[in-house]
């Protein structure tokens, strides 16, 4: 089963080609839920350094990831016109010569934006997302006045809730967060069945303040306004994430980042090579496989139940998982736009030879290519971890033994790399 594919199976593919960006969606959730939620990543970075007597660790992955994802987010969003996020070396002229005012704007963008992708994260992070997908409306363009991001159903695309996101780094800012949403209710941007994701203490400060301005707007006659304050008493949902000391801390870490010229906002060759001599696991690319496609079938054709897939699926892609760190270069091939973050973990997919015969006798050659292409996608060949390690370890005795042979090997590996950004940036 895991390299053969039933003919039905076969047929289902054949006649409809999007059943394939559909398991490629699981198979990345699936694997990235498991990476996160099991030890798989500290095995792997164990074997990593029994092999090459390395330090490498998951901690202080989470966190690049995520700081890279804020300064896209600016770049696409509140800073789009001006580019003051297109680089880093951009964003760190900016700061060093921002008036007070431009400073000022800039701690409220980024505690706003780093609460924006917190709430992207978590959202991607959770079990619903085999079935919904949520986005930054700022990533297109089209921010409606008080709703900052959206949640689809995936298969028919239609909004299944609304979100306006709200940070702050003092109580006083809570206070003001819990105006801006009143007045978003008044002035109808957010539905009392909208959703609100704010810092802790929000759902508490937020009815408080619903229940004088009921009674306020009672006693004034303003009926109406008064029923929609009930309604979203009643109906608005709200989310807590973060506290204001975790987005001070946010913000000033990113202040800091920008300042050193670190403000990334894609993920570079470069960066990760820094990272992996720092000794961090930076990211993790996994298989698509014949038996992954074959699962999500069985599921999607009610062969097998949900949970039974999402088991297999993230326990069989993992077999061939890389992880970063040492190999941190083979790893993190992805272009600057998100593919799919988990909790901080940016998730390609490989294709082993096996897959990509059968998908060539089913599309036609090249074709299952565009398909992912079309999908956002950006795939390679399988190197499994074993295979990986072992390279590694002779290039590590070859470097202990011969440092000419070392020297030349590196000048090698610096073109492949550059030859390979290269590559990268054609295809974005």
């Amino acid at each position: 089963m895991d390299n053969e594919m039933c003919p039905y199976h076969l047929q289902q593919l054949k006649q409809n080609p999007s059943l394939l960006t559909e398991a490629a969606n699981f198979t990345s959730v699936s694997s990235q839920y498991h990476l996160v939620t099991s030890q798989t990543l500290d095995e792997i970075a164990r074997g990593i350094n029994k092999v090459a007597g390395t330090k490498l660790s998951f901690e202080g992955t989470h966190q690049y990831m995520r700081d890279i994802q804020v300064f896209k987010q600016l770049n696409v969003d509140a800073y789009s016109k001006s580019g003051v996020f297109k680089n880093a070396k951009t964003a760190k002229s900016y700061l060093d010569n921002a008036t007070q005012g431009q400073l000022d704007t800039l701690t409220k963008k980024l505690n706003g934006t780093g609460q924006e992708i917190d709430w992207l994260r978590w959202k991607n992070g959770q079990f619903r997302n085999l079935i919904e997908k949520s986005k930054l409306l700022g990533e297109e363009m089209t921010n409606a006045p008080g709703v900052d991001g959206i949640t689809l159903n995936r298969f028919n695309g239609k909004t299944i809730s609304r979100t306006t996101i709200k940070a702050a780094e003092s109580k006083k800012g809570l206070g003001t967060n819990v105006n801006d949403i009143l007045k978003a209710l008044k002035n109808r941007t957010l539905n009392p069945t909208d959703t609100v994701a704010g810092i802790e203490g929000t759902d508490e400060a937020l009815h408080k303040a619903l229940t004088r301005n009921i009674e306020k707007a009672i006693k004034n006659g303003d009926i109406d306004y008064a029923s929609k304050l009930k309604e979203a008493q009643a109906q608005l949902k709200i989310q807590e994430l973060n506290h204001t000391e975790s987005v001070k801390q946010s913000t000033n870490r990113l202040k800091d980042k920008i300042m050193k010229g670190q403000g990334h906002s894609t993920v570079t060759l470069q960066e990760v090579s820094k990272k992996a001599c720092q000794g961090a696991v930076i990211g993790a690319a996994v298989g698509l496989t014949v038996s992954s496609v074959t699962h999500y079938l069985k599921y999607k054709n009610g062969e097998i139940s949900e949970k039974e897939a999402f088991q297999e699926v993230g326990q069989d892609t993992l077999k061939g998982a890389l992880v970063g760190g040492a190999i941190a270069t083979v790893s993190v091939f992805l272009p600057g736009g998100i593919l799919g973050f988990i909790a901080g973990i940016a998730v390609g997919m490989y294709i082993n030879k096996t897959l990509t015969n059968l998908l060539d006798e089913v599309f036609g050659k090249g074709a299952y290519a565009e398909i992912l292409h079309a999908s956002g996608y950006v795939y390679g060949m399988t190197i499994s971890l074993k295979d990986s390690i072992k390279r590694f370890e002779k290039d590590e005795i070859k470097i202990q033994t011969n440092e000419n042979k070392s020297k030349v090997k590196s000048r090698k590996t610096n073109q492949n790399l550059n030859e390979f950004e290269l590559l990268m940036k054609g295809k974005i």
